[in-house]
């Protein structure tokens, strides 16, 4: 079996396990009372406000990764139509009760194999980068590139330095992880968090 296939194998145990996470923690997902690392005020309402206000993101909208709706109620007050697509139900669910606007549609959808079927004016994706595996990196942004009209623009926002502190970092099978604690005590390996801890 070649180096290639194995590590992009290795990337899809890690993609299955944060998903897995992150729709076990849908229901405190953003409480920092809970015993996980801290966001550094990435999703506190008046910053995810303030980013989308800057980017002012027009026409049709697709959110990537769009977990339990940080931004994309405040990317619907812009947008004409947004398209968002998370892998977990539970965060769907949330996001779905959060946005309550007509404009969105929730697609429940592993990014990674989710086939898009139209073209879209902007895209845009918070806190999401940090979780992409090496190896599935390239793909990702062909998928973006994919996913654009013509003269279509794209925003993001992430982790800085300051997140790479807060968390247990360690190689699983040869892939930077961080491995993440849910309030029962799980633990699952998770991407991001990397992407700071390399710039740091």
């Amino acid at each position: 079996m070649s180096d290639e296939l194995n590590g992009l194998r290795r990337a899809a145990s890690l993609i299955a396990s944060q998903r897995t996470y992150y729709d076990e923690r849908a229901d405190d997902y953003g409480d920092e009372s809970k015993p996980d690392r801290k966001t550094g005020g990435l999703m506190k309402p008046e910053v995810c406000r303030a980013l989308i206000d800057e980017f002012r993101p027009t026409g049709d909208v697709l959110e990537l990764a769009c977990g339990t709706g940080a931004y994309t109620a405040d990317i619907a007050r812009h947008a004409q139509s947004v398209t968002a697509v998370d892998a977990s139900p539970r965060m769907l669910a949330i996001n779905k009760r959060r946005c309550a606007n007509p404009k969105v549609t929730c697609v429940n959808a592993d990014i990674f194999a989710w086939e898009r079927d139209r073209a879209y004016d902007e895209v845009f994706f918070g806190a999401w980068l940090s979780h992409v595996p090496a190896s599935a990196f390239d793909d990702f942004w062909a998928l973006v590139r994919a996913c654009l009209a013509p003269r279509g623009r794209v925003a993001f926002v992430d982790e800085d330095d300051r997140a790479a502190g807060y968390d247990d970092l360690s190689s699983i099978d040869g892939i930077p992880a961080a491995r993440r604690r849910l309030s029962d005590g799980r633990m699952f390996d998770n991407r991001e968090g990397i992407l700071a801890a390399r710039r740091s």
